[in-house]
């Protein structure tokens, strides 16, 4: 109550110094703005640090990103858990010399994005899927391939199922077959873009994965490969082969 009385008095003071005007704005400081996301990582050249995007999802949560490249053929990269958008950049790097426009970004609550404010919504990382292809056709994209490393992977498939209009391939580096809220085969079973499904032969429990999605689309343009090999996830692309497979699927169907 002492307080109380000490801020009553205060107010007073205040609504005589200003000739018996009192705004609102003398009892409540205003709300400020967050400042801008900064991207955190220096696997990002003072170059590539220019072509740093921020942009929100659909549930507002806030992400930063790097594009690369340019033109009308894109290609979203999505990370992979216990990682950030710097596992992507040297594959992003590849692309982006290839011709493609590519944005390889942060998920909510990894690397330099924000978090999510609720519980239920902490690994809707497909949100931030289909806010990067909002963003990209923003800047006049018109194809876009979705890549996704392990609970990227699920994302991709989730956003690639729903996103309108449909985009041009969704690819799997080694996706589980849920994560979290997100129920990949089920969102495999909305499948029906060109969908490509990888994993390496003893990266345990995946290719057992890619087979039950592989299995759940409908898409009538759809492969699978199992290769040799203990990689998981965007590292698949060391080996020679299968980043020259995946270079020969995205310019199939990014024509």
């Amino acid at each position: 109550m002492r307080l109380l009385g000490i801020a009553v008095a205060f107010l007073m003071l205040a609504a005589v110094a200003s000739g018996g005007r009192v705004d609102a704005s003398d009892a409540t400081p205003a709300a400020s703005k967050p400042p801008p996301l900064r991207l955190q990582q220096r696997c990002v050249t003072r170059a590539e640090r220019r072509r740093v995007v921020r942009f929100a999802a659909l549930d507002r949560v806030r992400l930063i990103g790097v594009l690369l490249g340019g033109g009308p053929r894109a290609v979203v990269l999505a990370h992979q858990g216990g990682a950030d958008l710097c596992v992507w950049m040297p594959y992003a790097r590849t692309l982006a010399r290839s011709g493609y426009r590519v944005l390889a970004f942060d998920h909510r609550g990894f690397g330099s994005s924000g978090q999510a404010s609720s519980v239920a919504r902490l690994t809707r990382v497909d949100f931030d899927v289909l806010a990067a292809i909002r963003l990209l056709r923003a800047r006049g994209v018109r194809q876009i391939v979705l890549g996704g490393g392990s609970l990227g992977g699920a994302a991709v498939i989730a956003a690639g199922a729903t996103a309108t209009p449909p985009v041009q391939g969704v690819i799997s580096f080694a996706a589980p077959t849920t994560f979290g809220r997100i129920d990949a085969v089920a969102a495999a079973r909305n499948l029906r873009v060109p969908s490509l499904y990888l994993s390496a032969d003893q990266d345990d429990g995946f290719p057992q994965a890619a087979q039950a999605l592989y299995d759940a689309t409908p898409a009538g343009d759809k492969r699978i490969w199992i290769f040799p090999g203990t990689r998981h996830g965007a590292p698949v692309l060391r080996e020679a082969a299968v980043k020259q497979f995946v270079d020969d699927w995205i310019a199939d169907h990014l024509r």
